[in-house]
């Protein structure tokens, strides 16, 4: 029986430069072919998204047939190119490195174990995957499989308890902004004040904050936006004050969705000062991203953002995903009804209750006193 052709896949090669010295680049191996990515060792995620492209471009899988001939990587390519949404497709290149040239009857609970391990943290192996078990099944409705393999997932996380208070916000901002919490003094008679720091280029990080705990948007989300329509990420209507966190024609996973969501008065305020600080007039346009570094779009911001926490004198397990928690929990000490607080986060109100009412179990105080 002829052995089952490999689906194109990801290579790290060695290779010498113009100037003899040896470097290490991705290349994308397909059948023999060697195809250059154009991304050094250091950039995965690029070379995941050429990849990515690869597959959906220039490969032509098999739809429909028997669980022991079809691959893993046929599937996967095929969910790509029908359904997949964007921030997807990361997750799609990192299952074809490890599951591309498996069979789908190859699919057991030891082989999932292999990959959580694999992936060095069971959430994110739960979340890859899950996108597998979803283009299974995709594939499967589509063009048909003999059989459909059960996957077996690490547990679920438990939700994330930690948010920023106000004063831990505030510290957070003026680290952004350029200020340094310092000690001042020694023994009992020390303490801290904040000082400017010399050379710093924070801004658009104080703005991803800003807009980050007024909408709770996620940080992959809030780098996107553009103060215009466009396919490639959302925008901020501010005639309406609303932003919108899908991009036109943007295919959204379901437990990923992107609803429009109102902006406060005083974000909106912000946005118009930004805005015009960007270049925009009514004859003119500026700079196209809202959050945005000398001009150019922000792709990566947790070199700064953990100089800001450092400088705020926090710990480093405040991520940028946190801005996103702390919203929801304020949202919950507010006492906003969980429907409302649930539609601005883009969660079911199940969802919504599970993550952040455990935060404050204030919201029980009718129930506390009920007799």
């Amino acid at each position: 029986m002829p052995q089952a052709r490999k689906p194109p896949r990801l290579w790290l090669r060695t290779e010498n430069d113009g100037d003899g010295k040896q470097r290490q680049t991705w290349i994308i191996k397909d059948a023999g072919r060697n195809i250059r990515t154009g991304c050094l060792a250091h950039e995965t995620e690029q070379a995941e998204r050429k990849l990515a492209e690869y597959l959906a471009e220039k490969y032509e899988p098999p739809r429909g047939g028997r669980a022991s001939e079809i691959t893993i990587g046929d599937i996967l390519t095929v969910y790509l190119d029908d359904k997949a949404p964007e921030q997807d497709v990361a997750r799609i290149a990192r299952l074809n490195e490890f599951f591309g040239a498996k069979t789908v009857s190859e699919i057991k609970g030891k082989l999932c174990r292999e990959f959580a391990e694999h992936r060095g943290t069971q959430s994110g192996a739960r979340r890859d995957l899950e996108v597998m078990r979803a283009a299974v099944r995709y594939y499967h409705k589509e063009h048909g499989l003999d059989v459909v393999p059960a996957f077996t997932l690490p547990q679920k996380s438990q939700p994330r308890e930690r948010y920023l208070t106000r004063s831990e916000a505030a510290a957070l901002l003026l680290a952004a902004l350029g200020w340094e919490k310092k000690k001042v003094g020694t023994g009992p008679n020390s303490y801290e004040k904040w000082v400017r720091r010399r050379y710093h280029r924070g801004s658009h990080l104080a703005r991803l904050i800003i807009i980050g705990l007024y909408t709770g948007t996620r940080p992959g989300a809030i780098k996107g936006l553009q103060w215009m329509r466009n396919t490639t990420g959302g925008w901020a209507d501010l005639d309406r004050g609303v932003i919108f966190r899908r991009a036109e024609g943007e295919r959204v996973a379901h437990n990923k969705r992107k609803p429009p969501v109102k902006m406060a008065r005083r974000l909106l305020a912000h946005m118009k000062r930004w805005k015009r600080m960007d270049g925009w007039s009514d004859d003119t346009v500026g700079v196209r991203h809202v959050v945005h570094y000398y001009g150019a779009p922000v792709t990566k911001e947790n070199k700064a953002f953990r100089s800001a926490i450092a400088a705020a004198g926090l710990t480093s397990e405040v991520t940028p995903h946190v801005l996103r928690h702390t919203r929801g929990t304020w949202l919950a000490q507010a006492q906003v009804p969980p429907n409302e607080a649930a539609a601005s986060l883009g969660l079911t109100v199940d969802e919504y209750e599970r993550t952040y009412l455990h935060n404050d179990p204030n919201f029980q105080q009718a129930a506390a006193d009920a007799y």
